[in-house]
């Protein structure tokens, strides 16, 4: 009997092999075979963080689209952003992929389905995410890169010391996100540790790709409560215990004068309904379309606090590292931003928008290093759908992936080099001599990189995000002459002296990058 379950479990494998290699409706496109047999292979990759590099592989193998699993596509090509993310209703473009339905294990913008998702972005898309409001935050932004400045200067500056950056990006932008959307920060600066939220936030990354991996193979999601580690799901239950609590506390409060949070926007713009959403059960139904559960306010505020604090200081420690390693690009952004603003002040809203290569290193750190390194993929649900000029069928999910994209050799002279100039006008470009090869600059298909995505669905919160990039970029390398550290990794005698790392892509990207330490040596500018 068990022999005959064998023999017949193996022939279903193998007929099904043979089926998705050679007769699937995808097996037209390019790709290996064992991606096309089982999700097996890209779990695997998700789960050692290392799935951008493996279909990275795959394009540069295979070129512009590419089979990554039985059901799957990816696509390098600037085309494939409006074929998949645009368009349909509310310009959401295709319907996200059932495994990033709570991939953030809670119910919120980003994983909300299409009729929810209008809803929500309908009552939260107002004054406050406009580009208005962002320029009335920069005096927010701005108190608290003083107080990063100042704790840099005393604790590093004044002692000849080696300055953690991974750490005081993240203390600097998890206070300024925690007082944007409640009015109270972490008080992480003001402590140097983190708060035992962030801890949570940080923890969360890799139980986050666990939910992922377990959609991916159903009915496991059924079981994800009993597979996944007990101190993660511990770590989760604290977690919104905590938001609970610091939300209650924020609804007890009035805001004095004109001062205006997301949780006062979100109140602003319906009346909220405390109770008809059970937060054991997300998927409850509100009792008004028009209205925000406390449910729904407290998800967001999650979404915004780890969207807006954890993607910003990979932003900020990416374009910091790829500066130390190319001194050449460090000196003339140094150059632009000492001659442009004669004294700090000057670095406001204005003038650093106005700094071509200032947005020329943003936009070159958000290619090599996309906050979001594996786009979410989305489900094709029509017939006679095009993508980049290729025929996909219904039922197949479609992507395309940052990483990928962003060093494609068909999309970048130099793919893997950090080169802020090729972000720059002909004429801003006159006052930097380059070889020849940049010169091919124009052949850059610059279009391709979306960092924020596009489409209904974008960055809701990406006005605030690139003035806030500007202005603590900026801001560091007007105070300081910053350079990597040489020092013992991880402190301990006898490995090879060095930065904790020394290539971006050391890092690994789950659902958000789960960043190292980074070592520099600051000094007062010359």
């Amino acid at each position: 009997m068990v022999v005959s379950i064998l023999i017949i479990a193996i022939s279903f494998l193998l007929s099904r092999a043979i089926y998705h290699c050679f007769f699937h409706q995808l097996s037209r496109f390019p790709g290996p075979r064992l991606a096309a047999t089982t999700r097996l292979q890209y779990a695997w990759y998700l789960w050692q963080g290392r799935l951008h590099e493996h279909i990275k592989s795959l394009h540069d193998q295979h070129g512009p689209v590419v089979g990554i699993a039985p059901d799957e596509l990816s696509f390098t090509a600037g085309a494939a952003w409006t074929d998949i993310y645009c368009g349909g209703v509310g310009n959401k473009g295709f319907p996200k992929h059932g495994a990033y339905r709570n991939a953030q294990t809670f119910e919120s913008l980003f994983d909300a389905d299409d009729k929810n998702h209008t809803r929500l972005r309908r009552l939260l898309r107002n004054s406050f995410f406009s580009m208005k409001s962002a320029r009335m935050q920069e005096e927010i932004v701005q108190d608290y890169t003083d107080k990063l400045i100042q704790q840099l200067r005393t604790r590093y500056c004044a002692h000849n010391r080696p300055a953690v950056l991974r750490e005081w990006y993240n203390y600097l932008t998890f206070d300024i996100a925690g007082y944007v959307v409640m009015s109270e920060d972490f008080g992480c600066l003001g402590s140097q540790e983190y708060h035992p939220w962030v801890l949570i936030i940080l923890s969360h990354l890799r139980l986050s790709a666990l939910f992922m991996i377990l959609r991916l193979f159903p009915p496991l999601p059924l079981l994800a409560l009993r597979i996944a580690p007990a101190y993660l799901l511990q770590l989760r239950d604290s977690f919104f215990d905590l938001v609970r609590e610091k939300l209650d506390r924020r609804l007890q409060r009035t805001l004095p004068g004109e001062q205006v949070d997301f949780v006062q926007a979100a109140l602003g713009s319906s009346s909220i309904l405390p109770t008809e959403r059970n937060d054991k059960d997300p998927s409850t139904e509100s009792n008004s379309q028009e209205s925000l559960s406390l449910y729904e306010i407290q998800s967001n505020s999650i979404l915004l606090l780890l969207a807006g604090s954890e993607t910003m200081a990979t932003s900020l420690l990416s374009a910091t590292h790829l500066l130390c390693e190319s001194p050449l690009a460090m000196a003339r952004l140094v150059s632009e931003v000492r001659t442009t603003a004669p004294t700090e002040a000057d670095l406001n809203f204005n003038n650093l928008a106005n700094m071509p290569y200032l947005n020329g290193v943003i936009r070159e750190a958000h290619r090599l290093c996309p906050p979001l390194a594996n786009g979410p993929a989305r489900v094709v649900d029509r017939e006679n759908t095009q993508i980049a000029g290729y025929a996909v069928p219904p039922g197949t999910a479609v992507g395309v992936t940052q990483f990928a994209t962003n060093r494609c050799a068909a999309n970048f002279v130099r793919p893997d080099e950090f080169l802020p100039e090729r972000w720059l006008s002909p004429e801003e470009a006159l006052q930097y001599p380059t070889n020849e090869e940049a010169r091919e600059f124009g052949k850059d298909r610059r279009d391709v990189v979306r960092p924020v995505t596009v489409g209904g669905r974008d960055c809701i919160g990406q006005n605030l995000a690139i003035l806030e990039f500007r202005v603590v970029l900026a801001r560091m390398v007007w105070n300081f002459d910053v350079e990597v550290s040489r020092k013992w990794i991880g402190g301990i005698t006898g490995k090879e002296e060095g930065s904790s790392f020394r290539r971006w892509t050391d890092q690994k990207p789950y659902m958000l990058w789960d960043k190292q330490s980074y070592y520099v040596s600051l000094k007062e500018r010359r």
